[in-house]
């Protein structure tokens, strides 16, 4: 399995270049207007499809069950799941998935270029999807089966709601944008409406870091705050959030 690292997915992201998840499996980058024509509630239900976490069940689970075998399980058992699930990965991965069982187990086959997304590189597609949306883990027990069994437990999940992707600031994306469009950056509407969504969450935490720069600073030269409290170093505008 080949682990990302998260500062080469911030620069593709950054860059809009799809991202290799493994096994040459290619995630493309979702614009925001095509968020918007899909619709945001449901592109947020695709996003949150895949944010399976195993270690969130507070039994004991057999130790070779992983994220995605509770996600392949899923698809398998409940038609709607599998049929929002096959939407969101023709999307994110733009090719036709198939549901493919062999003696080495189960995958998500793409039949036009031969590529999977499996136990081996999904760990990752939940690493960059987390990444794109600035999400942070939710570390409470979503799901509560009746013993330690992994069927019993897989069989519970099939009964849950999805749950919706948890972001890190009470705010939407619409609200991001709109503040964006309307600020003084130089940067028109239109051209927002053209990039990527981690784009658009890496510009407001970055001009939200510049003008509290600004406004730092200002207060020091005015003398309402102490510099000597202050950590410049700490406080920069090109620190990451």
């Amino acid at each position: 399995m080949n682990n990302l690292i998260s500062e080469d997915i911030e620069a593709k992201l950054l860059a809009n270049l799809p991202i290799d998840i493994g096994n040459g499996l290619l995630y493309y980058p979702t614009p925001f207007i095509k968020a918007v024509d899909i619709g945001l509630s449901t592109y947020n239900l695709y996003v949150s499809l895949f944010l399976i976490d195993k270690t969130s069940i507070n039994k004991a689970i057999d130790d070779r069950i992983t994220n995605f075998d509770i996600f392949y399980a899923n698809c398998y058992h409940d038609t709607e799941f599998k049929d929002a699930a096959f939407s969101a990965l023709r999307l994110f991965f733009m090719e036709e998935p198939e549901m493919y069982e062999d003696i080495e187990g189960v995958s998500i086959i793409f039949p036009s270029n031969g590529l999977i997304l499996n136990f081996k590189n999904f760990d990752n597609f939940q690493l960059i999807l987390k990444t794109v949306h600035h999400l942070k883990t939710n570390n409470k027990p979503e799901f509560n089966p009746k013993d330690s069994r992994a069927q019993a437990m897989i069989d519970l999940i099939l009964k849950q709601r999805k749950q919706q992707p948890t972001p890190k600031e009470k705010m939407t994306l619409v609200s991001i944008v709109s503040g964006l469009s309307w600020k003084s950056n130089g940067v028109s509407i239109k051209e927002i409406l053209d990039l990527n969504i981690y784009q658009i969450y890496n510009g407001f935490f970055t001009t939200n870091n510049i003008d509290n720069y600004h406004h730092t600073l200002s207060a020091i030269y005015a003398g309402t705050i102490d510099s000597k409290n202050i950590k410049m170093a700490d406080m920069h505008w090109a620190n990451k959030p």
